[in-house]
């Protein structure tokens, strides 16, 4: 997996490209943070994906090959990963360029605001696959969507397209898919040019609580939740 940063005007830009699913690993997890920690200049971020499509979800290759520690390892830097970015103080905002799916919609609710594709699928859909959705998923679904969508798109694992995405509140807009880059570019200039500071408390206020309760109880969690798997190295 790619994770490329430019900076143009103050405005990072970080973008997965595989060339593919873009497809989760605990290594893409690390380079979204150092994408965040090497650029303290940077005034707001844009997080977008490949044309097509922000992310499928986490590398089921990957989690096959690396067994139950191997998953822990992978949803723990997941979490640590999206409580980072849900918590950066400067603007945040997602350029989900097509499909947005499972860890994908997680990724775009850690942002300030998302700009989703037309046409582009989302979900938490997690129990489609026999998994439970972490505390951190939760966390960010909570803070995002509706209330009264939270129960009936979660307990099944909906599948929805990027307008019931925007009804529901895990983005903010849909546009055409050749737009989405932009459009997410042009937000995050202009709420880059609102007070950092009052930007920042704010943010801080909103979250910080939510964000370490998280934290402070994620090892705890994800053993709970990969109690069920082999122990194998290999499994699948």
């Amino acid at each position: 997996m790619s994770v490329e940063s430019r900076i143009d005007d103050g405005i990072l830009t970080v973008t997965l490209d595989d060339g593919d699913k873009n497809a989760l690993t605990p290594e893409v997890f690390g380079a979204l943070i150092a994408a965040l920690d090497e650029a303290p200049d940077a005034r707001a971020i844009v997080l977008a994906g490949r044309p097509g499509i922000l992310t499928a979800g986490l590398n089921v290759k990957w989690m096959a090959a690396n067994g139950r520690d191997g998953v822990r390892r992978l949803l723990v830097d997941f979490g640590t990963c999206l409580m980072r970015w849900w918590t950066d103080p400067r603007p945040t905002v997602c350029a989900a360029t097509g499909h947005a799916i499972a860890a994908g919609t997680m990724l775009a609710m850690a942002c300030d605001h998302a700009v989703a594709a037309d046409g582009g699928a989302w979900g938490l859909t997690e129990t489609r696959i026999d998994f439970e959705i972490p505390h951190f998923g939760l966390a960010l679904a909570r803070a995002n969507m509706r209330t009264d969508r939270l129960e009936d798109l979660l307990l099944p694992g909906e599948r929805i397209d990027a307008a019931t995405a925007v009804q529901a509140g895990f983005a903010d807009q849909v546009v055409a898919p050749d737009e989405v880059l932009e459009v997410a570019q042009a937000r995050a200039r202009e709420l880059a040019e609102l007070p950092a500071r009052a930007y920042a408390g704010t943010k801080h206020r909103l979250r910080s609580r939510a964000a370490t309760e998280v934290l402070d109880g994620l090892i705890d969690d994800i053993d709970e939740l990969t109690t069920h798997l082999p122990e194998g190295a290999r499994h699948g």
